[in-house]
């Protein structure tokens, strides 16, 4: 399994993973695809804030990671959001999704490694557990603008 960085060519397939995923269980509420586009239109020009990684295997797109970066006091330092991990169906339960884990934390430096999951998501928070991931006891608000 190959994890790289998103390239121009990786485009079409990381709207239409990007799209699955929001329309998945994975997530409260689906968002417009020109979000999506959008995104990676800010990774590809080079933003310090998000990056997106493509996982490969024999030159088919099987995944991506999309990440974020914050700064936090509390965490003392760089946060690297894990905002989304998306494996094709036909790809799941080969520890892919564990395996990005992995090599997140091994190449990306920071304070602290973050993410959110769904609260019925019993399957994928048992894989964070797994990853080393304990959950913060926070309730998350957002206001939308």
């Amino acid at each position: 399994m190959l994890f790289r960085k998103l390239e121009k060519g990786d485009l079409g397939a990381y709207v239409a993973m990007a799209n699955d995923f929001y329309h998945s269980p994975a997530v409260l509420h689906s968002i417009p695809k020109e979000y999506i586009a959008n995104t990676a239109s800010l990774v590809l020009a080079g933003s310090p804030f998000a990056d997106i990684y493509i996982f490969e295997e024999e030159g088919h797109a099987l995944g991506y990671g999309l990440l974020a970066f914050t700064y936090s006091q509390e965490a003392g330092g760089t946060v690297c959001w894990l905002e989304e991990i998306y494996v094709s169906p036909a790809a799941r339960s080969r520890g892919i999704g564990g395996a990005f884990i992995e090599f997140i934390k091994s190449t990306v430096p920071a304070a602290r490694y973050r993410l959110e999951v769904e609260p019925d998501n019993l399957r994928v928070k048992s894989l964070y557990r797994r990853h080393g991931f304990a959950e913060m006891g926070y309730e998350s608000y957002v206001l939308d603008v």
